[in-house]
């Protein structure tokens, strides 16, 4: 198993996560002011390569003061346009603003790009155009499914068997999502939700609230089989977990969505907030 400090796996992951933390990584220009007498910068809330050419794409962008804080606040809705490097216009989407349950809101584009490449999405806030830069990724070249792709099968730690994962879970109370395997999940016959993340170490501040979400939600949900699996080995946080090497994972936290067929429905990268995943967990659990 690889080894990385935990300044290291947070190094491989900087295109998105560090952005929800202040760095307006992706943007192709500083923060601009607003009419409304404010700076604000469009800030994608992903790491860039993470969903490939002809796959649908579920890309969360946020709206950040100068300083790159993300704001709590909006527009309710964000109408954007998305070009490609030759400046065709190859979408045009509408999306709400999520925040429920959240610190922070944020829009999840949901788009399906032909060519890999890079792309720009420009959303009007305050009468201000802004603009930012992301890149999808050519087919066959993430070790990690998409939406549409079977999830591989791994005997994660549980209650039973840590498998040298110490502790468990660092939410401040362990989560119930460590009763079962992912191997013995995926082969339930039951939908499953498979989230990677470590609430005590994450830069972005984000774990830990989506795994009290998906705990809330999980009552209403009993026909699904949730599995949580931490990011590190060791308590320091210096070892790369093997949930994580398994999947090549560089960045996190991830929440997995599968049929009961174990194909994944619904990738829900970094962020997501109550009305998102409550739509998600419904689809797969009908």
């Amino acid at each position: 198993m690889r080894s990385y400090t935990r300044r290291g796996f947070l190094a491989l992951s900087a295109g998105g996560l560090l952005v929800a933390c202040g760095r307006s990584s992706g943007n192709d220009e500083s923060a601009r002011a607003t009419p409304g007498g404010r700076s604000a910068a469009l800030v994608a809330y992903f790491p860039q390569d993470i969903h490939v050419a002809g796959q649908r794409a579920r890309l969360p962008f946020g709206i950040a003061d100068q300083d790159g804080v993300p704001m709590s606040d909006g527009p309710t809705k964000l109408d954007a346009v998305v070009t490609n490097d030759a400046g065709d216009t190859v979408a045009t989407v509408s999306v709400a603003r999520h925040v429920e349950g959240l610190p922070r809101a944020y829009y999840p584009l949901d788009v399906e790009l032909a060519e890999p490449g890079i792309y720009t999405l420009a959303a009007t806030v305050d009468g201000t155009e802004l603009t930012a830069l992301f890149s999808i990724a050519a087919p066959g070249t993430l070790s990690f499914p998409g939406p549409g792709e079977a999830l591989p099968p791994f005997d994660t730690p549980t209650v039973a068997d840590n498998r040298g994962v110490t502790p468990l879970c660092t939410q401040p109370e362990p989560c119930p999502f460590h009763a079962v395997t992912l191997s013995e999940a995926l082969a339930s016959g039951k939908p499953v939700a498979y989230l990677v993340g470590t609430p005590a170490h994450c830069q972005t501040g984000i774990c830990g609230p989506i795994l009290d979400l998906l705990i809330a939600e999980a009552k209403t949900f009993p026909n699904v089989a949730f599995v949580h699996a931490e990011v590190y080995a060791d308590e320091a946080a210096t070892v790369i977990a093997p949930a994580v090497d398994t999947l090549g994972l560089q960045y996190e936290p991830l929440l997995f969505l599968t049929g009961a067929d174990g194909v994944v429905r619904h990738r829900l990268d970094v962020i997501y907030d109550t009305a998102e995943l409550r739509e998600k967990l419904t689809d797969i659990a009908s």
